[in-house]
């Protein structure tokens, strides 16, 4: 099992209103599925492992953790204190929360390819995402080079 309480202690450091109902909303799953990717990449060990799916990462050990806790999940209930790294990932986690579950794909899917600072990451993410529009591309290609940088 993953840390599911260190996930919820972050969201709520990162934006205290955020609802994610999983039980019933396939963009708040896919919203959450993005969110732990993107905080594993940020540093935190979370304890979830992700693969290539359809609509870019995806844990079906998160997936378990969120259907088996989707009540608490949903007003993101819990006890957990943010450690500081865990805080200095909420920080950072602040501007990715507001991202639309396209935009999220999006960003989720240059991570996991290491295309997010590619000149040609736009066209690439374009070809196997044809349902993404280029200004959710372009955004998240944007948050991303803020938020992780480019070398």
């Amino acid at each position: 099992m993953g840390r599911i309480d260190v996930v919820l202690a972050v969201l709520k450091y990162a934006k205290p209103d955020l609802k994610l109902d999983v039980k019933n909303s396939f963009d708040d799953r896919l919203r959450l599925q993005k969110y732990v990717f993107i905080m594993e990449k940020l540093g935190l060990n979370l304890g979830y492992s992700f693969s290539e799916y359809l609509r870019g990462p995806y844990s079906p050990d998160l997936a378990m953790d969120y259907y088996s806790n989707a009540d608490i999940v949903k007003d993101l209930k819990t006890t957990h204190e943010l450690t500081d790294k865990e805080r200095e990932v909420a920080e950072k986690m602040k501007i990715i929360v507001d991202l639309s579950p396209g935009e999220l794909e999006a960003l989720s899917y240059l991570l996991l390819k290491g295309w997010l600072c590619d000149n040609d990451a736009l066209v690439n993410v374009g070809f196997y995402k044809p349902h993404l529009t280029t200004e959710e591309i372009k955004k998240a290609i944007d948050v991303g080079k803020r938020t992780f940088g480019c070398i």
